[in-house]
């Protein structure tokens, strides 16, 4: 793995971060042959197993007919598939099934391996560990970065590092703290996703646990919960191991490892993106996050292919914003009705999977909805509550 450092350095393209941003951008180079020099700074000492991205894909049987929408590389390394996903409530529970569709996600470790591998291939690309990055400037089309004691120089910087929460926001924090866990007898359904379990608006906002299962005996348990502010790990792992403890009754089980995030849901502020052409921003910074539902993986393929190109083609970053504006304008009226009033939402998702087919939700949910898909998803919602706030963003913006 190639960690050498020096204290002068230069580099065609510089990525700050290996994450699923900055690494779908660099093995998107890779695929088109791009011809320069790229360096990755990750300031982890290596790869971290502390990630499962998921995201909806067409089925691979429908790979020959030019269906699926990540590319190849990517779903060299999906590490599961699941056929449906369900919502339930204390009273309700609802299944959606797509023969065309599945729920599929790619854990971070696997994402680095592969990365590594294509840059062990390559001797223009480069991942540079313990390198945390504490200067960005730029002087004559020249951006230096310094980082631990040394320096590089590039002509092109993407930062994906994460922006920090706006205490001021005006939409919604999705916090959650999960589990993957092992039991030594069979417990879970393999082919169906828990997306949003016991779904409910108490305390925290609005509360469900989500459960990944790999099989019958392993499963990603996570405590998730749509709040108007911050909520601690401590707090949400406990919340966690009372749902566990509910959901598993008196099983035993093994925590392998954890992970935890607060994901801002609310469109990030994005003025920055046009203070410097040779500079950026990837990932939840550079607007991949869909701020109604927190996926962004699928949208930041979407965008490092496009972004690739245009590299390759005009050495310039791609202009394309990652979110077209129509779902940008529907992600801000639905946040400003369960902002407005955090106890609707339990209806408004148990809507959705009650009234609105499968093939159109994952169309919604991966920015391929038709016209009809878009109809038929407005008219599963409550009319008078997205009227109202739909009139409110529209005389604020006035």
């Amino acid at each position: 793995m190639k960690t050498a450092l020096v204290s002068q350095q230069t580099s065609d393209l510089i990525i700050i971060g290996a994450g699923a941003a900055g690494l779908s951008l660099l093995l998107a180079l890779d695929d088109i042959n791009y011809p320069h020099s790229v360096t990755v700074l990750e300031r982890n000492s290596g790869p971290l197993n502390d990630r499962i991205w998921s995201f909806w894909s067409t089925n691979t049987q429908n790979i020959s007919l030019g269906l699926l929408n990540v590319p190849r590389y990517i779903a060299s390394i999906i590490s599961h598939r699941w056929s449906h996903w369900s919502l339930s409530t204390s009273q309700s529970n609802y299944v959606m099934r797509s023969d065309v569709y599945r729920y599929c996600c790619v854990r971070s470790d696997d994402l680095s391996r592969l990365a590594q591998k294509r840059i062990d291939q390559n001797p223009r690309f480069r991942i540079i560990y313990n390198s945390d990055v504490t200067l960005v400037r730029t002087q004559d089309n020249i951006c230096t970065l310094t980082s631990n004691g040394f320096a590089i120089n590039a002509r092109k910087v993407l930062d994906t590092r994460p922006p920090p929460i706006d205490k001021n926001h005006t939409g919604l924090l999705q916090c959650f703290y999960g589990e993957e866990i092992t039991l030594s007898e069979d417990f879970f359904e393999p082919s169906c996703v828990q997306l949003m379990h016991q779904l409910k608006s108490a305390a925290l906002g609005i509360e469900f646990v989500y459960v990944l299962p790999f099989n019958t005996k392993q499963a990603l348990i996570e405590f998730t919960c749509f709040s108007l502010h911050a909520i601690s790990k401590d707090t949400l792992k406990l919340r966690l191991h009372g749902a566990i403890k509910e959901l598993l009754k008196q099983r035993k089980y093994t925590v392998e490892r954890s992970e935890n995030a607060v994901l801002p849901m609310y469109l990030l502020n994005q003025n920055h993106h046009k203070k410097n052409e040779n500079i950026c921003y990837g990932g939840i910074a550079g607007g991949a996050m869909r701020a109604s539902t927190g996926y962004s993986f699928l949208n930041s393929q979407g965008w490092a292919t496009q972004c690739a190109r245009e590299l390759m083609r005009f050495n310039r970053f791609s202009p394309t914003a990652p979110i077209k504006r129509v779902y940008c304008v529907v992600d801000m009226i639905m946040l400003k009705v369960l902002r407005d009033n955090m106890s609707i939402g339990v209806s408004i998702f148990e809507l959705m999977f009650k009234k609105v087919k499968p093939a159109r939700f994952v169309r919604f949910m991966t920015q391929q909805a038709t016209i009809v898909d878009f109809i038929s998803v407005i008219w599963a919602m409550p009319k008078k509550p997205f009227l109202i706030a739909a009139c409110k963003l529209l005389i604020n913006k006035k």
